[in-house]
C-alpha cells in the first residue's frame, strides 16, 4: 500500500485496528468507530487486512452453492433494509475488519448488482456469489446466445457472462476463480481449467 493510503489510515483514527486481536465481536466502542469512520479510509483499512489474510483471489460461485458450504464465511447481501450501496460498503468492511482472520466475505450480487459488487472487492470482500441472468434477470436457458463486442457475434450467454465477471474483477486487481456447484475449481468459460489456467 502507498505512504498515501497509510496516510488516510492513520488520520481516520483507524491504524491501531491493523494490530487488534480479532475474534469476529463487535463492541459499542469499535461499532460506533466504523459507523463514523472515513467511508474510504475503513475500505482501505479492509483491503490491506484483505490482502495481508487472503490475498488476490476472488473465488466466483455461480451456481447453487450448499449450506453447509458456509462455514467460516460472512455471506453479504443487499437487503430490503440496505438504505444505499454506501451502506453496503460500510458493512463489507466492518466484516473484514471486525471479522475472524481470513475469513471469507462473500457478496451476492444479485441484490446489489454486479458493478457494486465489483466495488465492494476494494472494501475487503474476496469472494462473489450470484446467479448468471440476462439484463431482465431471467435465468439463462441452456445454449441461449448473446452478441458479443463491436462485431456482435454471437457466443454462448452464460460464457459472455462469465468472462464480463473475470473482467470485472481483473479490473479490481485481482484473481478470479471460479466454483462450480460441486466445489470444484472452474474456468471462466465454465469448463474444468486447463492445466496453464489452473
Amino acid at each position: 500500500m502507498s505512504a498515501l493510503v497509510d496516510r488516510a489510515i492513520e488520520s481516520a483514527g483507524l491504524s491501531d485496528l491493523l494490530a487488534v486481536p480479532r475474534d469476529g465481536r463487535l463492541s459499542a466502542d469499535l461499532a460506533s468507530r466504523l459507523a463514523r469512520a472515513d467511508l474510504l479510509a475503513l475500505g482501505a483499512l479492509a483491503d490491506r487486512i484483505r490482502q495481508e489474510e487472503v490475498g488476490d483471489e476472488v473465488r466466483v460461485y455461480t451456481g447453487e452453492v450448499s449450506i453447509e458450504r458456509l462455514t467460516g464465511l460472512v455471506l453479504i447481501s443487499a437487503g430490503e433494509g440496505e438504505a444505499t450501496g454506501l451502506d453496503l460498503l460500510r458493512k463489507v468492511a466492518a466484516a473484514r475488519v471486525i471479522g475472524p482472520r481470513a475469513v471469507n466475505v462473500r457478496v451476492d450480487w444479485t441484490g446489489c448488482g454486479l458493478e457494486l459488487a465489483q466495488v465492494t472487492l476494494g472494501f475487503g470482500a474476496n469472494e462473489l456469489c450470484g446467479r448468471i441472468a440476462n439484463k431482465r434477470g431471467l435465468p439463462l436457458a441452456p445454449g441461449e446466445l448473446s452478441g458479443v463486442g463491436k462485431k456482435s457475434r454471437r457466443e454462448l450467454a452464460d460464457r459472455a457472462k462469465r468472462a464480463e465477471l473475470a473482467g470485472f474483477i481483473h479490473r479490481a486487481g485481482r484473481v478470479p476463480v471460479f466454483i462450480g456447484a460441486e466445489g470444484a475449481r472452474e474456468g471462466s468459460d465454465g469448463r474444468e481449467p486447463t492445466q496453464e489456467s489452473a
